[in-house]
């Protein structure tokens, strides 16, 4: 059996970083309460996941925040916080097939028919005008009806009633080709949904291979072991032994119900839609399950979205430019809109040229800003030095008009466009002044120094 579930990395994360985790032992509201006490902690900057024990009604813990630092993205995957992205990149491309077995803890309870009951579920309304309580950390998989290959990835699902939820398929998604496929042959499509894995699970389905790739097996590169997978019990499709919690269910492919609004990763509300119709056929979970939820429009949900795509970015840009050096998309632009580069500067232009290659990657970038080396990616702080200090702003600025961006940037006009701008924050070759150097430093033990 996999070692590496959900259990498996509370365990390691009360070992080895006891800080990043909090308890709330007290009866919590799942409408707005819950999120209320982790956007408290925001506004203090503090970002640690929460298992909370006792939500409403309902006898399952739920746990809350866990994507929000990149610390515990890279605990995930054993390593640095800096080697992140690199560990990333280098075990997306090593994957792993994964590895069908008879049964596991996901099937010691298993409800079927007019025994499912979806409002058991300790489901959380996080943002004011949530149209209601939404399913925001659960990796769907579903099928392609021509190739029969998996596709898996995480959408929001809103509560409809005890056996109905909501579905919005991103318009770019491979799902949605895929559901777009079911539609024109009109055949229901089956989905299954898991809630509650390892993180390197959810990094992996959220992974940006090409269509047709299985992410189970990008899941199983990073966690370096076949994922295990059982099959579901109503629906033709497999899903994780370890899991906590999977919903099966069927897509009528014309039936539709309004979902949203929604608070999206923008920290704004996406409109309401008249979006597809999952119904419920199962629900299987352990015996004792941890109910996980994603904290919608906060960092929770923009981080673990934004990680995975800086690896095909970087690809993209290695093209162009063989000497970048790591790429990050900040907070600050919530993990989708700006994207900060690092290269190895050999010739002028370059930097250009790695400003095309990520807007060609990634539709969601609007800002691109490239820095040398010596500027550290991940300090905003650190970028907007460069730019006051290394920009010429007749020179080392352009504009894109009307390229394709994303439909939930809110500056989008006719459904995706967008202006878009690069940012050539790099020092020139020759004649740029010396940046100082105080000699020394690296040595000082202040403890010897300071008193207190």
């Amino acid at each position: 059996m996999n070692k590496k579930d959900l259990r498996d990395y509370l365990e390691l994360l009360k070992k080895e970083a006891p800080e990043e985790i909090e308890f709330v032992k007290r009866n919590v509201n799942p409408r707005f309460e819950l999120s209320a006490v982790l956007a408290k902690l925001e506004s203090q900057n503090r970002y640690p996941a929460v298992l909370f024990h006792q939500v409403g009604h309902s006898n399952i813990p739920v746990l809350s925040n866990l994507f929000a630092t990149r610390r515990r993205l890279a605990l995930a995957l054993g390593c640095d916080e800096r080697k992140l992205n690199e560990v990333y990149r280098e075990r997306e491309d090593h994957r792993i097939e994964p590895k069908l077995v008879k049964t596991g803890p996901i099937k010691e309870i298993v409800i079927t028919g007019k025994d499912v009951d979806l409002t058991k579920l300790p489901i959380i309304t996080h943002n004011e005008k949530d149209a209601g309580p939404y399913i925001t950390a659960g990796a769907m998989v579903l099928r392609d009806p021509d190739t029969k290959k998996r596709n898996i990835g995480i959408y929001r699902h809103m509560l409809h009633g005890p056996k109905e939820l909501g579905v919005h398929f991103a318009e770019t998604s491979h799902s949605n080709l895929i559901f777009e496929k079911h539609i024109k042959i009109n055949k229901p499509m089956e989905v299954a949904i898991t809630l509650g894995m390892h993180p390197a699970f959810y990094l992996g389905v959220l992974s940006f291979v090409p269509f047709g790739v299985d992410e189970y097996t990008v899941v199983g590169g990073l966690m370096e072991e076949p994922l295990e997978i059982v099959k579901c019990e109503t629906v033709d499709l497999e899903v994780p032994s370890i899991a906590e919690i999977v919903i099966e269910g069927i897509i009528d492919p014309q039936k539709r119900k309004e979902e949203g609004p929604y608070g999206e990763f923008t920290t704004l509300y996406g409109k309401p839609l008249m979006n597809p119709v999952i119904d419920v056929t199962a629900i299987t979970m352990r015996k004792e399950p941890i109910y996980l939820d994603i904290f919608s429009g906060h960092l929770d949900h923009q981080l673990l979205g934004g990680t995975p795509r800086l690896s095909s970015i970087y690809k993209a840009i290695k093209v162009a430019c063989p000497t970048v050096k790591d790429v990050f998309m900040p907070p600050s632009g919530c993990c989708r809109f700006t994207c900060y580069i690092s290269i190895e500067k050999r010739h002028e232009g370059e930097a250009k040229n790695a400003i095309c290659a990520a807007f060609a990657s990634d539709p969601f970038i609007k800002y691109a800003v490239v820095v040398d080396s010596d500027i550290d990616i991940f300090s905003d702080s650190n970028v907007w030095k460069a730019i006051a200090t290394r920009v010429n702003v007749d020179e080392d600025i352009f504009h894109i008009r009307e390229a394709k961006g994303h439909p939930l940037d809110p500056t989008a006009k006719k459904g995706f466009l967008v202006s878009k701008v690069g940012i050539d924050a790099t020092k020139p070759l020759l004649g740029y002044p010396e940046t100082i150097h105080v000699p020394g430093s690296s040595e000082i033990e202040l403890d010897s120094y300071i008193t207190k």
